[in-house]
């Protein structure tokens, strides 16, 4: 009887605890009707598990996070259309079930992807979160079309160098949009590499950077920090969107006059609540054609080879708490 080996924890501890990921073994995950049983291949690490895994309590449920795979399937469950059992694919999951830091995982194969051929397990084991994120901002919320320069006008990314940012900017600027994007001076390059027409340096005052104000404006980083610049750099009937959780309460009022549209995305609100998920697996098949004709790249930028273990697992964490451009990702597989 094969046996499903996991990292996970108890409770939320600190990095330099010495328990603060722990390897167990499980019986292999069951295959329901809509699941894709798939053999992990590389994962990455996203601020959402530092967060979800800081914030954890003790108890006596053992929790297995990694919201970004890319992996072969090995079972298909009696309602799976459109894959078969030898497929590679990817997928980001669901913070409702466990996660993808194991060697054996069930995903409701309405979220996957079949993966493009072409690019390496860490390449494409960087992009489902972060591209799923940006491309339900754009196109869901802030409704610009998802074709090839079918839109105009410019968009403000705030925190343009991070996971969601990288991918953000390549998509923008592919569906026809001027790209302004902050960060710091050091990752200037990261930001042209990936389409930012004009780099703001984060530190500076918006108004001492830019001539005319945006029709959108994305926050990839705590709103309370930008929100009273925003007034002055934003066109009247624009669209603000946020994903971060902020430390301050906002005041919205200043923008009643001028019309200005608000949105929270988060990439899981629809599995949490059971409501559009087939969404997502369009969209990462959506990101598949966009990587494999070469209209985006990956946004892998640091690669912990070697296989997803307690210590590159550590490593990987470690990166992304100190706050590093692009993604962070483990490949090998749960040995």
């Amino acid at each position: 009887m094969m046996i499903n080996k996991a990292l996970g924890f108890y409770e939320g501890r600190p990095l330099d605890d010495p328990e603060v990921f722990i390897e167990k073994e499980f019986p292999m995950p069951t295959c329901q009707a809509n699941d894709l049983l798939v053999e992990v291949q590389a994962v990455s690490v996203n601020p959402i598990d530092t967060k979800r895994r800081q914030t954890t309590t003790l108890s006596e449920k053992f929790h297995i996070q990694g919201y970004d795979a890319v992996g072969i399937v090995q079972e298909i469950g009696s309602a799976v259309n459109g894959f078969a059992v030898g497929d590679r694919v990817f997928y980001a999951g669901t913070t409702q079930r466990s996660g993808a830091n194991q060697r054996f995982q069930v995903v409701d194969f309405r979220i996957a992807a079949k993966a493009p051929a072409g690019f390496s397990d860490g390449d494409l084991a960087a992009m489902p979160l972060t591209s799923i994120t940006a491309w339900e901002l754009l196109f869901e919320k802030f409704g610009y079309v998802p074709e090839e320069n079918a839109n105009e006008g410019s968009i403000l990314l705030v925190n343009a160098s991070g996971g969601v940012g990288s991918i953000a900017a390549q998509l923008a600027k592919w569906a026809g949009l001027t790209v302004y994007g902050t960060a710091s001076p050091k990752n200037d390059q990261w930001l042209k590499d990936n389409q930012v027409d004009q780099v703001l340096n984060h530190r500076l005052p918006l108004a001492e950077q830019i001539t005319e104000p945006f029709s959108a404006v994305a926050l990839f980083y705590d709103a309370s920090a930008y929100l009273p610049q925003l007034t002055k750099a934003i066109l009247p009937f624009g669209k603000v969107g946020m994903i971060v959780n902020t430390k301050e309460a906002l005041d919205l009022n200043p923008f009643k006059n001028l019309g200005i549209d608000f949105y929270w995305e988060y990439m899981f609100t629809k599995t949490d609540a059971q409501l559009m998920i087939e969404t997502q697996g369009g969209i990462l098949q959506r990101i598949a054609s966009l990587l494999a004709d070469k209209k985006i790249h990956t946004t892998a930028v640091q690669t912990f080879d070697g296989g997803i273990t307690i210590e590159t697992l550590k490593h990987a964490t470690k990166a992304v708490e100190q706050g590093t451009k692009g993604k962070t990702v483990i490949t090998g597989g749960v040995r």
